[in-house]
């Protein structure tokens, strides 16, 4: 297992792909990431406990003009938009809370740029979700990249993963049987990178629960 040390008075902000590698001394662990955006469609990840999280304090004024912001709720999206009025004043259209463990969509109109979020990491043991028996956006609640068979879920059999990925496609894993009876995820080694989101399709006939362990130890 991966370990963090804390002590009782320290707090310290920690990179965090570097949480898997290094040891930390800390009451309260404040984690960042670097995410490049590209223009067009990413799907990103809250990883991170952070409190009053829009798009506008995430994102403040660093993407374009245009650039839009989409949450599912299960119907549609909530959409928000960084856009300018009469008076040449910018703002972001829209509001509405993204939580800890929750994928988002983000939608650049033009050019290249580094959003840099940080927050809270957490430290419980494990962190519970309910999975839904359709389609549901998800994101690994500490920041540390996972592979898919590593998240774990407690699949049905027919359960995929979708990790979005740079090409505009997607990247499919399926909880399977093979011919002797073996249940296993296909392409079990593809990687969720820290602040990144993806669907997770569910076949059970009713709600099952995901409970996310943490993947390094908090002396």
């Amino acid at each position: 297992m991966k370990k963090l040390t804390t002590a009782s008075i320290a707090l310290v902000c920690v990179a965090t792909f570097l949480i898997a590698a290094q040891a930390v001394t800390s009451k309260n662990i404040v984690g960042y990431n670097k995410t490049v955006l590209n223009s067009g469609l990413q799907l990103l990840g809250m990883s991170f406990i952070k409190t009053n999280a829009t798009p506008e304090t995430i994102f403040g004024d660093r993407l374009p003009v245009g650039s839009k912001v989409y949450l599912y709720n299960g119907d549609g999206y909530s959409i928000a938009e960084y856009t300018e009025n009469f008076s040449g004043d910018l703002f972001w259209s829209g509001s509405f809370e993204i939580g800890q463990g929750v994928a988002y969509w983000v939608e650049v109109p033009a050019g290249t740029m580094t959003n840099l979020i940080s927050g809270e990491v957490e430290t419980a043991d494990a962190v519970t979700n309910t999975v839904v028996p359709a389609l549901q956006l998800f994101a690994f609640p500490y920041p540390v990249e996972m592979k898919v068979e590593d998240l774990g879920f407690t699949p049905t059999v027919g359960d995929k993963i979708y990790y979005y990925n740079e090409t505009g496609g997607y990247n499919i894993s399926e909880y399977t049987k093979n011919f002797s009876g073996d249940l296993f995820w296909s392409n079990s080694e593809t990687m969720i990178p820290v602040g990144m989101g993806f669907w997770y399709e569910s076949h059970a006939s009713s709600n099952t629960v995901w409970i996310a362990k943490r993947p390094f130890s908090v002396d």
